[in-house]
């Protein structure tokens, strides 16, 4: 009886080890942040920005990206929001460039533009939210926040 229960408690020990075998020892959640703000073109109600995002991948392998949403802040309002169908490869613990174009609604966001002098000199508090697209179809989510001036990248 004693020789059955320790086959028994080998095996399971066998089975647990084995099955653990094939799953990764961790995935970490790719980091996306704004790297550089560029305006493009400035209409009287409408203005379109060029957002230069950097997409850090911790993990061992690469991350195939078929897309994004996003939703980007300044200052604790809203500024835009959208998705990209951009498709790029992360490498393996690597990082990789993606330029996307927004517009935004100069009503909206008037009194964070006070005058010229705050607007070059200053810094913007972001928070830019959202997911990644995947190859599979899933997505992964994403949040930053950090600061970003309009003027200089």
């Amino acid at each position: 009886m004693y020789k059955l229960f320790k086959f028994n408690i080998l095996l399971i020990t066998i089975g647990i080890l084995t099955s653990c075998a094939d799953m990764p020892l961790k995935n970490f959640t790719p980091e996306v942040s704004l790297k550089g703000f560029e305006l493009v073109n400035l209409g009287i109600l409408k203005q379109d920005y060029r957002l230069k995002l950097q997409l850090k991948n911790p993990n061992p392998i690469p991350i195939p990206i078929t897309g994004l949403n996003y939703k980007l802040e300044l200052n604790g309002q809203e500024f835009s929001s959208g998705d990209s169908d951009k498709s790029i490869t992360i490498p393996a613990n690597g990082e990789e460039f993606l330029e996307i174009d927004v517009s935004s609604n100069l009503l909206s966001t008037i009194d964070q533009f006070k005058d010229i002098k705050s607007l070059i000199s200053k810094k913007f508090e972001y928070s830019l939210s959202g997911g990644i697209n995947v190859i599979d179809g899933a997505a992964i989510p994403f949040n930053h926040k950090g600061d970003v001036s309009l003027l200089r990248n």
